[in-house]
């Protein structure tokens, strides 16, 4: 018994190998033109990585802050001259913000071209939150917050990075659990509380009880009232409800 094979199954045949012959073809001539706009050409990775080593420059990280810098693609079929010179890049903007920005990519030589890219700055850094909600004039514990590292690029205001700066310390307003504590969210020594003062001098330390009449954090300078005297001088913070002034800077009319 013969067996005959029709004749699309031997057409199918040939198309197959003249399909793998085609596809190797086209492999070749892609691989020659990328060749050529790699030789003619600046490839996008070396526009991208001249933005993103600019603003690297200009974001120097502090100890407890990580900076992410994202760079926006460049359409492929944007075809650039290769540069002679080394690339530029610059920003009308200030470079040194967080968020979005737009940073130009130039070149001079042989022919001038400029490229505008878009960026993308983030600075993530460990702050103190709230672990549970703090009611308003409560003192805060280490049980009420946590350290978690946040992306702090768009805040308005100044968190708090260390929890020795929180503990102790009494919130000025209701702080929700998750939410990032601010400076202005706490004070050592609070407007109206009850404060002990130090008044020192090379030879005399007297202590004094008074009231606080503005809210401040350590190391800050606030006006207090002498509970006795009923004067009003400026002091600073050195403690919860405790702050220190120098009788030299009392004599000196600091009195008020």
């Amino acid at each position: 018994m013969k067996i005959f094979t029709p004749n699309h199954e031997k057409n199918s045949n040939i198309s197959y190998f003249e399909t793998i012959a085609l596809s190797v073809l086209l492999y070749m001539i892609t691989s020659i033109a990328f060749a050529n706009d790699s030789k003619n050409y600046e490839l996008s990775d070396n526009i991208r990585n001249t933005a993103k080593k600019h603003l690297e420059e200009m974001h120097n990280a502090a100890d407890n802050t990580a900076i992410e810098i994202s760079i926006s693609n460049i359409d492929p079929r944007l075809k650039l001259r290769k540069c002679k010179n080394k690339l530029s890049a610059s920003t009308a903007e200030d470079s040194t913000k967080r968020g979005r920005l737009t940073i130009a990519v130039t070149c001079d030589s042989p022919v001038t071209w400029k490229v505008l890219l878009s960026a993308s700055i983030n600075e993530f850094a460990d702050v103190v939150i709230a672990k549970n909600t703090i009611s308003r004039k409560s003192v805060i514990t280490a049980q009420d917050v946590e350290i978690k590292r946040v992306n702090v690029s768009s805040l308005r205001k100044q968190p708090v990075f260390s929890q020795s700066e929180v503990l102790g310390s009494t919130s000025k307003r209701q702080l929700r659990a998750g939410s990032i504590i601010f400076e202005d969210s706490i004070c050592l020594v609070c407007r109206g509380d009850s404060v002990q003062i130090s008044a020192t001098s090379e030879f005399l330390n007297i202590n004094l009880e008074g009231i606080a009449l503005a809210d401040a954090g350590i190391g800050e300078t606030t006006l207090v009232r002498n509970k006795q005297s009923k004067r009003s001088f400026s002091a600073k913070v050195i403690g919860k409800d405790h702050l220190e002034v120098k009788l030299a800077d009392v004599k000196n009319n600091k009195l008020k």
